[in-house]
């Protein structure tokens, strides 16, 4: 009996798999009105991959009229089951009012549960937002924590960010060596605002450095490229 069921319960995950591939060539053929009859199935069964994809085609009107109302409502279903990539797009949508009403309560919220599934960009914005109180208390202790991880994953606004909460110590151990090592980092993958700072820095000799003109223009010159 139980056997049985085992048979009936993996035949079962094997169809839905099989049928998403499907909808997923249509979907790269161009086929929409095909891929969106063979999706919308999955989507009502609570496929999360196949939620998505139906959000994606109404958000750039793939087949269907755009509607961002829609594209919200698909991509909250798949993000409320996980989907990472859900996530970060209802984000997105509330944060810039794409199509809809900004709301950085929810903004922050879907930016909250992306960062915790380890999104490096995901865990920047978020953290970004609590050094702001943007739909959330200011908390620069969580702001701190959350920065420190998107910038180990090589975010460059993190890294600024980060760093100039170390130099103050705001919400962290004050360290102007920790806070100048992360500028730097952020202000080496040609992050502006970090190289600007850099030039402040050496230029006005800030943060326990000495006045360094050649180290200055140096930071001048790579700010002003394109």
């Amino acid at each position: 009996m139980h056997y049985w069921l085992l048979l009936l319960l993996l035949w079962a995950g094997y169809a839905q798999g099989s049928d998403f591939d499907r909808g997923m060539e249509a979907f790269q053929a161009q086929e929409y009105t095909r891929a969106l009859a063979i999706l919308t199935p999955l989507a009502q069964q609570n496929d999360a991959n196949a939620q998505h994809r139906i959000a994606v085609m109404y958000r750039h009107g793939m087949g269907v009229n755009v509607d961002h109302q829609q594209a919200l409502d698909w991509y909250k279903k798949a993000a409320d089951n996980d989907h990472l990539k859900a996530q970060t797009s209802v984000a997105a949508m509330f944060y810039f009012s794409i199509g809809i009403k900004a709301d950085w309560s929810q903004a922050a919220h879907y930016w909250s549960l992306a960062a915790q599934q380890g999104d490096g960009k995901s865990q920047e914005s978020y953290g970004l937002m609590l050094i702001q109180g943007e739909g959330e208390a200011q908390n620069l202790k969580k702001a701190a924590l959350w920065l420190s991880m998107a910038a180990r994953q090589q975010r460059p606004r993190a890294q600024l960010a980060l760093g100039m909460l170390l130099l103050a110590g705001e919400g962290i151990k004050k360290s102007e060596e920790g806070g100048l090592q992360w500028i730097e980092k952020a202000a080496i993958a040609n992050h502006k605002p970090a190289q600007w700072a850099l030039y402040r820095t050496f230029k006005d000799g800030l943060y326990g450095q000495a006045k360094d003109e050649v180290r200055a223009q140096f930071w001048q010159r790579h700010y002003q490229r394109r």
